[in-house]
């Protein structure tokens, strides 16, 4: 009798817990999929939306500039650093070209972007969402017809996700010329031949991929934020909307590397 209670408890736990993961994906998707078509079809006060984008993108770019140029002039020098203390041991220099494009524009580029505007911009839009639903301010634009969805939504996605591209393409440059620093100093090796390198290893498909990755994250970790902060009931949720979403970003920016890794390369 206690062993049929305690199955029929764990597939209601499990149940549960897939209708709750099923409804979580379905509304970040959802704030995905119709913010767009909601600022289209938008007729009035196009400006102040256009506004809260620009807002949006300088939040995320600028303000994440510094830390990007840090992280990925040292990502690049280092990776050159490894690479041929390993490779001058084997003769084969001439895949350093490969092996920067591997690491920086395949894979590290986007993800560590992503990464570095999680802990950023992810977190502060939740913050700043979950203040929103709680002191009523939500509910006061919607009693003035102003549509949260074109308002409040899209200049966010829209935002983190350019900011986001731009930002992955400036890494991806930035750790390039830091491993060709690196190259310069240690090796002597010229701009032409390091140009000629990284030229001959980069396909259209690793450039697709690192854009393709940048926009799926970008999507995703400025969606996710949005609809943690509107489930907000109390102020005692708002630092946990922060954390949640640190949390949730960084798996699901995880996941989608995976799953473009696998379709494009393999």
């Amino acid at each position: 009798m206690k062993l049929s209670i305690l199955i029929k408890d764990k597939f209601s736990s499990i149940s549960n817990y897939i209708r709750l993961t099923t409804k979580y994906i379905g509304g970040v998707c959802g704030l995905i999929i119709y913010s767009f078509p909601a600022y289209i079809f938008e007729k009035k006060d196009k400006k102040t939306i256009q506004k809260n984008f620009m807002s949006q993108v300088y939040f995320t770019g600028n303000l994440a500039l510094q830390l990007v140029s840090f992280v990925a002039l040292a990502l690049g020098a280092v990776t050159i650093i490894e690479v041929f203390t390993q490779l001058s041991k084997l003769g084969a220099i001439d895949f350093i070209g490969q092996i920067l494009n591997i690491v920086i524009i395949r894979e590290l580029g986007p993800l560590i972007t992503a990464f570095i505007v999680i802990s950023r911009s992810s977190s502060a839009i939740a913050t700043e969402i979950s203040t929103m639903v709680v002191s009523n301010q939500i509910d006061a634009m919607e009693m003035i017809g102003i549509d949260p969805l074109t308002f409040i939504i899209f200049p966010r996605i829209a935002g983190v996700t350019i900011a986001l591209v731009i930002l992955t393409i400036y890494f991806n440059a930035v750790g390039l010329i830091g491993g060709f620093l690196v190259s310069y100093v240690t090796i002597g090796m010229s701009f032409d031949i390091f140009f000629n390198m990284i030229m001959n290893s980069i396909t259209f498909a690793d450039i697709v991929s690192s854009i393709l990755k940048s926009i799926s994250f970008g999507l995703f970790i400025s969606a996710i934020p949005i609809y943690i902060g509107f489930q907000a009931k109390s102020s005692t949720y708002i630092p946990v909307s922060a954390t949640k979403t640190v949390m949730d970003c960084i798996l699901v920016t995880i996941f989608l590397d995976i799953i473009f890794t696998i379709v494009i390369y393999i």
